[in-house]
């Protein structure tokens, strides 16, 4: 029976557990990246820009510190991005084998990180919030603050679903990738351009960015069947081939965004602009025409599709129509629709536990098996037909 199962299952779980883990290190390593960039920085200004012997004294000594303090924020994000990746439970009606894979813990440590993520990207776009009250100190905690509460709980409500727990990790290493551009980019005010900007410099900086879209747009595309596969459960009524319908503008989108990140706008701005429009206009049908066609679509998930609408409409206005916002707020508003929708749909449609009818059902009677099957000369004298049973 173990190796049917094993054959049924194929190498996909050693697939995903290995890309799983390097995409884990690979969102810890882009934060420390961020933060050494933020803490070099910090220390040079801290002790003016000149070149002094002095000078140069310090900044020997408390550049290799600013590193060692971002090699053990890697640790402990990695650690972070661990806990709130393993699943509650490891089959169904049992305990978690791990004790300190509990929904609470998970919620925490998956906040933190996303709280990280938003606290190290305002710090490197700090000219950008300056002209707001408060400062880039308060776009900081408000941004960090809210970011971690709502995903901590989504977090704490979908842990247990594998979909959801791979998207995450997915949207984690778009943000990651970003956050380490914005952090060692050479291209001064991006923020006042458009996003695109950091994927133009040509060094460690771009590489981050454009590496970062296409590996999260792939991923995306990758997955397309999972993240739609819920839409299929007879419950939601789904209109003929509306599964098809979705799981195509996902992979559409994912794709769109490979190629945003395989053509920077100064290699070829039309074919840039193809792929993001592309990508948008994906993302505006994805939401428009699926509470359409999926009749019995939940609530949430509907309310999600019209304000995510709302959204990229109005900030389309206030960028093209009103001037008062640059280009790169319309993007990051646009990027940060599509992966919260997606993440709706996910934490609606799925299952709320995958394990839960399996763990409600009471264990069935093992079936009695008429001897002769076993035997070609008919059952022997004094054996019971009870006693064969399967195993």
């Amino acid at each position: 029976m173990r190796g049917v199962r094993a054959a049924a299952i194929g190498p996909a779980p050693i697939v995903r557990h290995a890309a799983l883990l390097a995409a884990m290190i690979a969102i810890a390593s882009a934060v420390a990246v961020a933060v050494a960039s933020e803490l070099v920085h910090l220390v040079h200004l801290s002790h003016g820009a000149g070149h002094s012997h002095g000078a140069d004294g310090l900044h020997l000594v408390f550049d290799p510190l600013c590193v060692l303090v971002a090699v053990l924020v890697a640790a402990l994000l990695l650690a972070a991005l661990a806990v709130a990746s393993a699943p509650a439970g490891r089959r169904p009606g049992a305990r978690c084998r791990i004790v300190w894979a509990s929904p609470g813990l998970g919620a925490i440590a998956n906040a933190a990180v996303w709280s990280t993520i938003a606290a190290l990207a305002v710090g490197a776009a700090a000219e950008a919030f300056e002209p707001l009250p408060g400062g880039h100190l308060t776009a900081c905690a408000l941004f960090a603050g809210t970011l971690g509460a709502v995903t901590g709980t989504v977090h704490r409500r979908a842990h247990h679903q594998s979909a959801y727990r791979s998207f995450n990790m997915v949207a984690m290493l778009l943000a990651a990738g970003c956050l380490a551009s914005m952090s060692l980019t050479s291209t001064g005010e991006w923020w006042a351009r458009n996003f695109s900007t950091l994927g133009t410099s040509g060094d460690f900086a771009a590489a981050c960015f454009n590496l970062a879209l296409i590996l999260s747009g792939g991923a995306m595309a990758a997955m397309a069947g999972r993240l739609a596969s819920g839409l299929a459960r007879s419950e939601y009524a789904a209109r003929r081939g509306a599964v098809p319908m979705v799981r195509v503008l996902i992979a559409v989108i994912g794709l769109s965004l490979a190629g945003v990140g395989i053509v920077p706008i100064n290699a070829d701005e039309v074919l840039h602009n193809v792929f993001a429009s592309a990508a948008g206009a994906s993302f505006f049908l994805l939401a428009s025409l699926t509470p359409w066609v999926v009749r019995r679509m939940p609530r949430r998930l509907v309310a999600t599709s019209w304000a995510a609408l709302l959204a990229e409409v109005g900030a389309w206005i206030v960028y093209d129509r009103l001037g008062l916002a640059s280009l790169t707020v319309f993007e990051v508003v646009a990027f940060a629709l599509v992966f919260v929708w997606l993440i709706a749909l996910v934490v609606t449609t799925h299952p709320t536990m995958t394990h839960e009818a399996a763990g409600r059902r009471p264990p069935s009677r093992p079936a009695t098996v008429p001897v002769s099957a076993f035997a070609l000369g008919g059952p022997r004298s004094g054996m019971v037909p009870a006693l064969a049973r399967s195993s």
